[in-house]
């Protein structure tokens, strides 16, 4: 049973990120979406310009965003590997450009000439924390990468944000006030079938809360077992890779566990659980701040207008194993100086049995 709850938060923890972290882009006039014909792999925006122009975007993981260096050579990388799949002789002056554009975008660019004229130009940029490679194929990619790189939105954007006031879980359970950096958003469609009810924001991170009915409920005993196994499996590391399992205390009473762990360069993946009452809710954060978003957000974290105070009182406690490497230190210490004081009133009982 605990297995089949742990593979159907894993799964929807992972359709709702990929879903908020992909980019998207409608095609601009003269250009047709061809995507759905699968021919490039990992790709998440594929389409046909006039004049026989094309712009990709695929996920591309292992490409490094925060090595000036590594990106410049696989910038080039990728312009060698156009060169030799096209047979056409694309050069480069080797310059990375970053540029910010209109919606917000920053990436790292190279431009690929061929007879001394532009035809190509490259992209790396990060989207949801994902580094993703983009390739502009053009007569003239100049005129056309600010319609195309710059009209690029990021699914986690998708939805309405707030950024002041107050944010409400959809139960009416839970409400914080937001600012200060933390906003909300509106969940999307595939969130809310999965039983997410609040998306945080912040820091470049994102948390969301999914309720959990009574009957997917485990004992508060287990919970902490729970967090780092998800956490564990979210990440992709082993179980002794990731953050001691913490308390995170809220606002309204209730006090939830957390940890986390690196995914990848400058990402973190976060796995909290919080009781409420006799039901509780998961939590999964994502981004180079999803642990400290978390911790912020359940701080601040109140009482919502469905919320009763007599069930929140008598939330359950989560119990966490607090036998880590510092607590073995202390004991060992403590066991050495006993075994020393054993000795020494051996020494002194033998000394007094022989005046």
């Amino acid at each position: 049973m605990r297995n089949t709850i742990y593979a159907s938060l894993f799964l929807a923890f992972s359709a709702a990120l990929s879903h908020a972290a992909s980019p998207t882009l409608e095609a601009p006039p003269g250009w047709k979406d061809v995507l759905s014909e699968g021919k490039v792999r990992n790709a998440v925006i594929v389409l046909k310009g006039p004049e026989m122009a094309s712009f990709i975007v695929r996920r591309a993981p292992k490409a490094p965003l925060d090595n000036p260096a590594g990106t410049r050579g696989y910038l080039q990388d990728v312009l060698g590997g156009l060169r030799e799949g096209s047979g056409k002789d694309y050069r480069s002056s080797g310059r990375v450009e970053t540029r910010v554009f209109r919606n917000g975008l920053t990436a790292q660019l190279i431009k690929g000439q061929l007879a001394g004229e532009d035809r190509v130009l490259i992209a790396l940029f990060g989207a949801g924390g994902t580094p993703h490679l983009a390739v502009l194929m053009s007569a003239a990619p100049e005129a056309m990468v600010n319609s195309l790189l710059g009209s690029i939105q990021i699914g986690r954007i998708e939805g309405a944000v707030q950024s002041a006031g107050v944010a409400r879980s959809l139960d009416g359970q839970l409400e914080l006030a937001l600012g200060g950096g933390r906003r909300s958003r509106s969940l999307l469609d595939s969130e809310t079938a999965k039983g997410f009810v609040l998306v945080i924001q912040g820091a470049g991170s994102e948390v969301l809360f999914q309720k959990l009915a009574e009957a997917d409920a485990t004992k508060p005993g287990e919970q902490a077992a729970i967090v780092r196994e998800l956490t564990a499996t979210s990440a992709g590391v082993a179980a002794d890779k990731i953050a001691p399992v913490k308390a995170a205390a809220t606002a309204a009473g209730p006090v939830a566990v957390y940890s986390w762990a690196a995914s990848g360069p400058a990402e973190k993946l976060s796995v909290g659980y919080l009781p409420w009452g006799y039901w509780g809710y998961q939590l999964f954060g994502r981004g180079p701040a999803a642990d400290e978003l978390m911790v912020g957000a359940l701080a601040a974290l109140k009482a919502g207008p469905t919320a009763v105070p007599g069930l929140l009182a008598s939330t359950p406690k989560i119990p966490i194993e607090k036998q880590g490497p510092s607590r073995k230190l202390v004991l060992g210490v403590f066991a050495a100086l006993a075994a020393l004081a054993a000795a020494g009133l051996v020494t002194w009982s033998l000394k007094r049995k022989n005046r």
